[in-house]
């Protein structure tokens, strides 16, 4: 019981929304004991400086601004499906045969991307 107590509580941190001046901020995430999901709506202005932070932390050139759906290695075994076209993103993660090394990477990503939205 403390443990769902612990995970509504966490859920219900890390799922909110907010207003900023050119549009809407929308974060939402789904941690599961199978999956964890993270996505975003934000404004499309953002969608150029999100794209740096996120090649910066991933060491790779992700077009954001596209209409992407593909794959990202983490550590040779264990990736996740990042999906993003203008002012939106999503991040899904498999943690069935997985680490949970990968799985707190992928958890940290989506945390500072909320965090790196949610700037003015």
């Amino acid at each position: 019981m403390k443990n769902l107590l612990c995970i509504a509580f966490i859920l219900t941190l890390l799922t909110f929304g907010c207003s900023n001046e050119d549009g809407n901020l929308s974060l939402k995430t789904t941690d599961t004991n199978s999956a964890f999901k993270f996505e975003a709506k934000y404004p499309e202005s953002k969608t150029a400086g999100l794209e740096k932070y996120v090649d910066s932390i991933l060491k790779k050139e992700l077009p954001l601004g596209r209409n992407i759906d593909l794959f990202v290695n983490l550590n040779g075994n264990d990736k996740f499906n990042l999906k993003a076209k203008m002012g939106w993103l999503e991040i899904n993660f498999d943690k069935k045969n997985t680490s949970l090394d990968s799985y707190m990477e992928v958890k940290k990503l989506a945390s500072d991307i909320g965090k790196k939205l949610a700037e003015k």
